[in-house]
């Protein structure tokens, strides 16, 4: 059973006027006064209990943020933890198409803007102003955007995981600048369009377009079809394809009745 950490609190002392703060257990062969690390000054002794108890307590944060900061991936860019941490587990992790999704948003928008960036300085203002910088020099639309704070704040979400980064996630708080495009409407084919387009077409294309259209099917879907997965009355989504790597589809669903 492992026995949870106590940290002691030691004890004030005053030394030639001025106030220092004492361990209750010295280490052996220390003596009062020795090194500064040991009995470091906190205060005057004109100064009221209440702000050497302060000085105190802001002492004991910024020992346990150093604490913090001794994980050696604390100290890495950006760059460095995406492209020797991230991604090989997002290449191993991921589906394929969505790895490469991951590390053509990195290479193309995030790398040169904010890579040199270290990862545990890394602010909520540096997303903002690339997300700004980005639809200031690109054309992308609203989602677009949205995508890759999406990537960018997963990131850091993963790095949380691995005690890479403490704190809240920089990145969800970043704004979707206002002037961005708006995407544009999206449609689809009812079924009397469908119907007209299956009149002309050769019966091989005839095929693979009424699977997709009237069983609703994705690309890789429609490619990771076999003739198991058909029963005559039910069609089964059992995998999906892309780029000839084989996964499992997005969501495992029976399209009844649909020939």
């Amino acid at each position: 059973m492992t026995k949870p950490v106590r940290y002691q609190k030691g004890q004030l002392y005053r030394d030639h006027g001025v106030v220092c703060s004492l361990p209750r257990a010295r280490p052996p062969g220390r003596w009062l006064g020795q090194t500064e690390a040991e009995d470091e000054a906190l205060g005057k002794p004109e100064e009221t209990s209440q702000a050497v108890q302060h000085r105190a307590a802001a002492r004991s944060v910024h020992a346990e943020d150093q604490r913090g900061s001794c994980y050696p991936g604390s100290s890495m860019t950006l760059s460095e933890f995406v492209e020797t941490v991230y991604l090989p587990w997002a290449e191993a992790e991921r589906r394929a198409s969505t790895y490469k999704g991951y590390k053509e948003i990195w290479e193309n928008h995030l790398l040169k803007r904010i890579g040199q960036v270290r990862l545990r300085e890394f602010r909520t203002v540096h997303a903002s102003r690339m997300l700004r910088a980005i639809a200031g020099e690109c054309d992308l639309t609203k989602t677009t955007l949205q995508h890759i704070k999406a990537v960018l704040s997963g990131v850091f979400t993963y790095a949380k995981n691995e005690g890479a980064f403490d704190g809240s996630n920089p990145v969800q708080g970043a704004m979707i600048p206002g002037n961005a495009r708006e995407p544009e409407e999206t449609f689809a084919y009812n079924l009397v369009q469908i119907l007209r387009i299956l009149e002309i077409l050769p019966l091989l294309p005839k095929g693979v377009v009424a699977t997709a259209a009237l069983a609703g099917l994705r690309e890789g879907e429609l490619r990771g079809l076999e003739w198991p997965d058909y029963t005559g009355d039910q069609l089964a989504v059992n995998r999906s394809t892309w780029k000839g790597v084989v996964n499992q589809p997005k969501l495992a669903r029976v399209a009844s009745r649909f020939l």
